[in-house]
């Protein structure tokens, strides 16, 4: 049974970042939670050793682990694995939290101890010089400090896309029962990850407070990783699709929402997949459906593009 002070560990991986990570540690150390441990997983960066030396500068203020690169989801199992703490919580080294990030999150779970319980917060993008690219706060995507069960976030995540995995307090009972990030994702291991939770019935709280800022800076928006992203839809959907097709029915049309989804990022193996193996779980008005989602996906890496050029003044490659 946890207890109303739980340890929640903070893991930052990084790669090459000593641009940003001083800011990441600093907002992490900075919480009004003080029951905290930092996590820092040095994934083989080659900067001259510019990354550790800024990581080693805050001595036993942080853990600090160095391995060689492997990827994200290799940095965050090692810290998993390190982890005393009770809960999780993921800080990318580019992105900060506000301070008061981790007590509110607990608060919220203090209400449900010993339940399948996620704490999700809102977030906002920043630029390279952390100014808002946002002129104001989004509306709540959930209804307020209420339990939002598995089969509405799974939906959720499906229309909307992944949420910002910076944003959540997990249960590390949540990666025992459902393992680890999948080391052979490159790209979409932490939306992988949120599906086989709530999968495996996990629900959620939300609090539309602004508590995670997540960076957004040139060269970070790329098309070179597309063929990596396709590819790890691919090996999720070998997962994803037999549990969708055992729990779609006539009033929750997961599968159909799973193709859907593929077909929006253009991911055409995927959602064809979903029409082969899911036979009589999606309608042929939803199939018609899908494939004019498809036309739209094709358009939108250039769609995107644009956008983040015109509107958030940031460049892409």
């Amino acid at each position: 049974m946890m207890e109303k002070n739980p340890l929640v560990t903070i893991i930052i991986p990084v790669y090459n970042g000593s641009n940003y990570i001083k800011e990441a540690i600093d907002s992490a150390l900075s919480q009004t939670y003080k029951n905290i441990e930092i996590i820092v997983v040095n994934d083989g960066s080659k900067d001259n050793g510019a990354t550790e030396k800024i990581a080693l500068s805050y001595g036993d203020k942080i853990r600090y682990f160095y391995k060689e690169n492997g990827g994200v989801s290799t940095a965050l199992n090692l810290g998993i694995e390190k982890m005393n703490g009770e809960y999780f919580s993921w800080l990318s080294h580019d992105d900060k939290y506000t301070p008061e990030k981790i007590e509110k999150q607990v608060e919220l779970l203090n209400n449900y101890i010993g339940k399948k319980v996620l704490a999700l917060c809102s977030s906002r993008q920043i630029n390279k010089n952390s100014d808002y690219l946002e002129k104001k706060h989004a509306k709540a995507i959930f209804e307020e400090k209420k339990i939002i069960t598995w089969d509405k976030v799974l939906l959720k995540l499906f229309s909307k896309g992944t949420f910002n995995g910076c944003a959540l307090l997990i249960p590390k009972k949540a990666f025992e029962e459902c393992g680890m990030f999948d080391e052979r994702l490159r790209y979409n291991q932490d939306s992988f990850m949120w599906l086989k939770i709530f999968l495996a019935g996990y629900s959620l709280i939300y609090r539309n407070d602004c508590m995670c800022m997540m960076r957004v800076h040139d060269g970070q928006l790329t098309q070179r990783g597309i063929d990596i992203y396709h590819k790890d839809c691919e090996r999720m959907s070998e997962y994803l699709i037999p549990h969708l097709i055992e729990k779609t029915d006539e009033q929750n049309r997961f599968l159909y929402e799973y193709a859907k989804y593929n077909a929006k990022y253009n991911t055409p193996r995927v959602w064809k997949l979903c029409f082969r193996i899911g036979k009589g779980k999606i309608t042929f008005i939803e199939k018609i459906t899908v494939r004019f989602v498809a036309l739209y996906g094709k358009m939108r890496p250039f769609i995107r593009k644009v956008y983040y050029k015109l509107v958030k003044k940031v460049k892409t490659n």
